[in-house]
């Protein structure tokens, strides 16, 4: 499949028409105040990742982004990640998704808790950052690469716009073995999923001139966590009821979160975050 269709695909499988505003009657659904919305109101609604707010709390202690530092978030969805690393750590979070209704949503959430002055989202490619080299003093991507057929490209442009000595964490989920059932939430079907294993990351990390400082193994956590989603989602009867995944993956929500909890469980899939270091990426 060619880039661009690649990328047409991936934003039309995201795409929700009146995303927005939809997530903020699903807010009101919970007993929330769309028009005093807390970042606290977002919690576990906003982390669409195996993992959950644990995971983005994970990866953001591994990150840990100096005060007053720019980071990137690449593939930053509803930008709850993005969101919970500005407050906690007192910076500035530029996030990127190639998909228009994601990003417009994680903008009026962001304005909605008070953030928009220390975080911004863009609508971008994840393989064209539209940034100048070596601007940014840190960055992380939760649970992109599955969709990125041109890997190398994908690291060597975040590589390009990370100032040298500067800190990368990835989490992604991993191919571990057997067969993968889908639709899963990334992807409707394997000709738009490009899973790897961890070992095979972490050498073509090595080979375009990272330094992989650590591989932490997050799939008994994952795992957990996506067996209660799917618990949660066998007992909610209206699609009104569960929040933001059924606005976010579409019709086949329930059958996604099943399939991720079981691949996770039975090792056909692994969790795993990369910490890596921009050492020798070429710009």
């Amino acid at each position: 499949m060619e880039r661009y269709e690649l990328e047409h695909r991936i934003r039309t499988q995201y795409a929700r028409e009146g995303l927005a505003a939809r997530l903020l009657e699903a807010l009101r659904a919970r007993g929330r105040d769309p028009g005093r919305l807390s970042p606290e109101d977002l919690a576990g609604f906003e982390d669409m990742h195996a993992g959950g707010r644990a995971a983005t709390e994970s990866v953001a202690a591994l990150l840990a982004p100096k005060p007053g530092s720019l980071v990137l978030d690449v593939g930053s969805g509803l930008g709850g990640p993005a969101r919970y690393v500005a407050r906690t750590f007192d910076c500035r979070v530029v996030g990127v998704d190639i998909t228009p209704e994601l990003v417009e949503a994680a903008r009026v959430l962001t304005e909605r808790v008070g953030l928009a002055d220390r975080v911004e989202f863009r609508v971008a490619s994840a393989l064209d950052l539209p940034f100048e080299s070596r601007s940014f003093d840190a960055a992380f991507t939760i649970h992109v690469g599955m969709n990125i057929a041109d890997k190398e490209r994908f690291y060597c442009e975040i590589g390009r716009v990370l100032k040298p000595d500067t800190w990368l964490v990835i989490y992604d989920l991993f191919h571990m073995g057997g067969e993968i059932d889908y639709p899963m939430p990334w992807a409707e079907d394997e000709s738009a999923s490009f899973l790897l294993r961890p070992d095979e990351l972490d050498r073509l990390l090595t080979r375009l001139g990272y330094e992989v400082v650590s591989i932490r193994n997050r799939t008994r956590a994952a795992a957990e966590a996506m067996r209660e989603s799917a618990r949660r989602a066998a007992r909610t009867g209206r699609d009104e009821e569960a929040g933001s995944p059924p606005l976010v993956m579409g019709p086949h929500w329930r059958e996604k979160v099943a399939n991720l909890a079981s691949a996770l469980s039975e090792g056909r899939l692994g969790a795993y975050e990369f910490l890596v270091r921009r050492v020798g990426v070429a710009d």
